[in-house]
């Protein structure tokens, strides 16, 4: 939006009329985050999130932990020490609006101060400006007629007629046509200064197509503008050439070369600033060297392996070429880069070459080998890793029988798995998935795991080879998986969603079974449905698990907090739209302080607010990554208008790697693994709470594990089993040398510990998380 801005300050200068953008400017702050986001609005400094009675009496030096940043639409909150930059000196352009008369109707005085949702969907605005809407309220279902008063590029402010209500809604969220009915109204077609008012508004609102054809119109109808409209046309060009740019460096980021490729070679030359044609010349460029560098990959390969006719190792080779061949693409090509780099080299033998080719491939360039029979081991110990992790459940004499080959491969030791493993295929068949096609995966019951499915939607131009951020999608208690998936995230082969456009898998689990329609249950097995969904698409797809976020709405965000509070080692960050910090979330809130918070609701969802405040005001105090984001004038929604600021903020969001001192509290026997530090058997008196009438406080039990410089892991934990996952890192377990381990401020540990691949290749295959690998593991207890 800020370059819209910039280019509707040219457009007034050149079109030098006042009425067009106004003389106004306003005053707001910019505020960028530690998080990487940043916020525009007016900016205030509070103390309390706390209203009425509950606001707490100020002290004798006030404190304000929380930084407001405001908006006609939402009020962000975030805590005071996530700021990093603060400037106070922004000016806004400020577009004056079109405004709308309304009136008020019998009845108008009553004021809403709860809203409980939409009971259905909303009518269509009519030409001046007013629809209906049916409330769910305390007394039941009431119609009320909302009226525009403002529209502007960014929002519109709703006036209730037959009630006490303001609220907005973003400009983007009103169907086009609607849009223009209601600016045709206010407007005169035969006044050119309001018919160029109309222009400059689609072009801020980033609507060019209708801001392109208003200008043809005026160019047609008032000719004595045709030098205005000229150099207008000519600022919505670099408008319209700067967003298709940005455009296809999002798209590229995605994995999605081939729909770049084809846009750039069609990109609009003419009236376009030399700036931006020098960008999409080099994109160009290097799409056509890479697609180069890959046809002379395949022909040099050919070649070499024709070299060694006589060589036996032939057969060997010419499959895992032809498989190098057929599957290189522009994501994968960086594999051959020591190939290329040294493929010319007189003194490197056909051998030699074939070796960097085919074991940069499978462990990656920088891990290259020139020795033939080294790369060969190395594909051998792939497609047994492949068969590892496609074994089924039960088959543990099998993986026996895989680790012992493993083994015995010459070179092939826990490091090169480790390399290996980064780069492995998925492991599980895709099951159907397709790009922007929503289906359904069902995951069979197995030991402690009953039944259960999910939905799955793939990105544009899915390719294997690329690792993708996961959405894990909890739906609402109106909602299905599917509904969430494709309504919010996904969309459908006809109607492509954000989660396609930007890149990303989104799944969506049936985690509440129909018998427990009434709402999120909060129960492990619950929790164990999500989670073996999670796991299952780690294994089918290309997911990086550092960047897996969970978001849901309504139950979903109930759903969200208690989850992502009970594993917070599994996701990068979380998304709660509407959702309680209900029973287990207030107990658990410390688990979340290493991660990052998104959380979404409506102003006048005020039961919600009364449930949330104690816990949001906690996490204001105590520094969360968070931003709560609170719509004016809105009760429970969807809330869609802020998809591309979660997006945003996603994109800018990645797991933290395992700590070396964890402290966790649980309350569950299956909320029991934190990074490297799993336990079981917990206190039973922590066990089976009747949150509907509880006659105590809730005291979780608190765990706490520390690796020391010393290489000593200290725990301290009342449960009555341990099994510690041993991760190599800055500040975890060094393996050359002694491991101490004490638990209670006893000794029960006293050795050297050599990495364990078993241990490595079975926490892969049961988690599916090929980013945080474990290189050995220890068990107490029991």
């Amino acid at each position: 939006m800020l370059r819209f801005f910039s280019i509707c300050r040219r457009l007034a200068w050149l079109v030098a009329i006042p009425v067009a953008l106004g003389a106004l400017a306003a005053i707001a702050a910019e505020i960028r985050l530690k998080n990487g986001m940043t916020l525009r609005g007016t900016a205030t400094d509070i103390e309390t999130l706390m209203i009425g009675a509950k606001k707490p009496k100020p002290g004798p030096v006030p404190n304000y932990p929380i930084t407001m940043v405001s908006t006609p639409l939402v009020r962000y909150f975030v805590p005071f020490r996530q700021r990093e930059v603060v400037n106070r000196d922004v000016e806004l352009s400020r577009h004056e609006g079109f405004k709308l008369s309304q009136q008020k109707r019998s009845g108008g005085t009553r004021v809403i101060g709860s809203v409980q949702g939409f009971s259905e969907k909303p009518d269509p605005f009519d030409e001046f400006g007013r629809r209906t809407v049916r409330l769910e309220m305390a007394n039941g279902h009431e119609p009320v007629i909302q009226g525009v008063t403002l529209i502007t590029p960014e929002y519109l402010k709703l006036m209730a007629l037959n009630f006490t209500w303001e609220t907005a809604i973003a400009t983007s969220s009103v169907p086009l046509p609607q849009l223009d009915a209601m600016l045709r109204k206010v407007t005169n077609e035969n006044n050119p200064e309001q018919r160029l008012k109309i222009a400059i508004f689609y072009i801020q609102a980033g609507l060019y197509a209708p801001a392109q054809r208003e200008l043809e119109t005026i160019r047609t109808r008032f000719p004595e503008l045709v030098d205005t409209v000229t150099k207008a046309q000519s600022v919505l060009t670099q408008a319209m050439s700067q967003e298709l740019l940005a455009e296809l460096k999002l798209r590229r980021a995605a994995g999605q070369h081939q729909f770049v490729y084809d846009a750039l070679k069609k990109f609009p030359v003419e009236n376009v600033a030399a700036v931006t044609l020098r960008e999409v010349r080099d994109l160009t460029a290097d799409y056509e060297q890479s697609l180069e560098r890959a046809h002379q990959a395949v022909a040099r390969l050919g070649e070499l392996q024709a070299l060694l006719k006589e060589d036996p190792r032939v057969k060997e080779i010419a499959p895992l070429r032809t498989e190098l061949s057929e599957k290189l693409t522009y994501s994968s090509l960086p594999r051959l880069d020591a190939f290329f780099k040294l493929a010319g080299d007189s003194q490197l033998k056909p051998d030699e070459k074939l070796a960097l080719a085919l074991s940069g491939w499978v462990v990656g360039s920088g891990n290259a080998v020139t020795e033939l029979n080294e790369a060969l081991r190395l594909w051998q110990a792939r497609y047994l890793l492949l068969d590892y992790l496609r074994s089924a459940p039960d088959a543990e004499s099998e993986r026996r029988a895989i680790l012992t080959r493993l083994e015995s491969l010459e070179g092939v030791g826990p490091d090169r798995l480790s390399q290996l493993i980064a780069g492995l295929p998925p492991a599980r068949d895709p099951a159907g998935a397709s790009p922007a096609k929503s289906v359904r995966i069902e995951l069979p019951a197995a030991k402690d795991t009953p039944a259960s499915a999910y939905w799955v939607s793939l990105p544009y131009e899915y390719h294997p080879d690329h690792a993708y951020p996961l959405i894990v999608a909890l739906h609402s208690e109106r909602g299905t998986p599917q509904q969430e998936l494709e309504g919010f995230w996904g969309g459908t082969e006809q109607r492509g969603g954000q989660s396609q456009r930007h890149g990303y898998i989104v799944i969506a689990p049936e985690y509440v079974s129909p018998e427990k329609a009434k709402g999120y249950d909060y129960g492990s097995e619950t929790h164990q449905i999500v989670l073996e969904s999670i796991h299952d698409a780690l294994l089918r797809y290309n997911v990086d698990a550092n960047k897996v976020f969970l978001a849901g709405h309504g139950m979903g965000g109930d759903a969200t907090i208690d989850m992502g509070l009970s594993h917070p080692d599994l996701f990068a960050g979380i998304i709660p739209i509407n959702g309680a910090i209900d029973r287990y979330a207030p107990p658990y809130l410390d688990n979340g302080k290493q991660l990052s918070v998104y959380m979404i609701s409506g102003e006048l969802d005020r039961d919600l607010m009364d449930r949330n405040v104690n816990s949001l005001m906690k996490m204001m105090q105590n520094n969360f990554d968070l931003i709560y984001a609170e719509y004016c004038g809105a009760g429970p929604d969807s809330f869609y208008s802020e998809i591309h600021s979660l997006f945003e903020w996603m994109g800018k969001q990645t797991r933290d790697p395992a700590p070396n001192q964890i402290n966790m509290k649980t309350l569950r026997e299956t909320d029991n693994k934190f990074w490297w530090f799993e336990l079981a058997g917990i206190p039973e008196n922590l066990k089976g709470i009747d949150w509907a009438d509880r006659p105590r406080a809730v005291h979780a039990l608190s765990v706490m594990a520390k690796i020391t410089p010393g290489n000593t892991i200290n725990i301290t934990s009342r449960a009555a089993f341990h099994r510690l996952w041993l991760a190599r890192g800055e500040g975890l377990v060094d393996f050359s040398k002694r491991l101490k381990v004490e638990i209670n401020s006893k000794q029960v540990f006293n050795d050297f510990v050599k990495p364990d691949v078993a241990a490595m290749l079975e926490h892969v295959r049961i988690h599916g998380d090929r980013q945080m690998l474990f290189w050995g593991v220890l068990e107490f207890g029991r």
